[in-house]
């Protein structure tokens, strides 16, 4: 090779060298001849999966195997999970339900979801009385939604009765009244207005007199189970806000009513 082809070489390896240098330099900066160099994208994930919910049915039905209560069924429908079935004995009657309800209650995300807990186990063929549980399944701290939530599902098809023409309670309304009640207490940050409704039939006068009696001897009942009094507030609308202006003996059932709504924080 001569000289000159030599002194050729040793140009070109010398300036490869300085050009790799100088690359190394500034991919260390973070930098390019062109401008500075971009950070990598992460990769995003594409297949992120939704937060699982719990199947509540499967899991009162679970803790239902596992004590071998073969005879109970489990429903769960506008956040009330129902227990039924039949039995001859009144102790397995209670326990399956708490069985439920244990296992229900230990997993903190029921809070929200299940909103009461319902015995419809028969005995012997026979209903019994039971109210749903609405105040074991509200959390530690109820906020005022969540109490209003709680009065509205126990008032949800069901009625707080009353004798005709009169505002004395009916024994069949006890065990709902105890079960507001017991809400109540739950929720003793917050006042409650218990309003009284009836139907259109007879004189308007008296019907505004006869909610007001009405919402009073619930009011009274609630005291008795311990309720504060001064939680509680009494109005009577008569038949001023009906919910069915249908005008025949079902619109009028509807209408015969006691409302429950959270009105103001109930701290002194």
């Amino acid at each position: 090779m001569s000289e000159k082809s030599q002194r050729r070489r040793k140009a070109l390896a010398s300036g490869t060298g300085v050009a790799i240098a100088i690359f190394a330099a500034l991919a260390a900066t973070g930098l390019s001849l062109t401008g500075p160099l971009k950070p990598a994208t992460p990769d995003k994930p594409t297949n992120a999966e939704a937060p699982k919910k719990t199947d509540w049915r499967g899991v009162a039905r679970l803790a239902l195997d596992k004590q071998e209560f073969s005879f109970a069924e489990v429903k769960f429908k506008a956040g009330v999970l129902t227990v039924s079935g039949d039995t001859e004995a009144a102790e397995d009657r209670a326990r399956a339900f708490e069985v439920v309800k244990q296992a229900v209650l230990s997993d903190p995300s029921h809070v929200g979801v299940v909103l009461a807990l319902e015995n419809a186990i028969t005995l012997g063929g026979q209903a019994m009385a039971d109210a749903p549980d609405a105040a074991s399944t509200m959390g530690a701290t109820p906020d005022a939604k969540a109490c209003q939530t709680a009065y509205d599902t126990l008032l949800d098809g069901r009625v707080i009765n009353f004798g005709s023409g009169s505002a004395v309670l009916a024994e069949d309304s006890k065990p709902l009244l105890n079960a507001l009640a017991a809400v109540a207490k739950r929720c003793e940050t917050y006042r409650v207005e218990l309003g009284g409704h009836t139907d259109a039939r007879g004189d308007a006068t008296a019907n505004q007199a006869l909610s007001e009696r009405r919402a009073q001897s619930v009011a009274d009942y609630l005291v008795s189970k311990s309720v504060p009094a001064s939680l509680l507030g009494v109005s009577g609308y008569g038949e001023t806000q009906p919910k069915d202006a249908g005008g025949n003996a079902e619109a009028d059932a509807k209408n015969r009513r006691i409302e429950f709504k959270i009105v103001e924080d109930g701290a002194q």
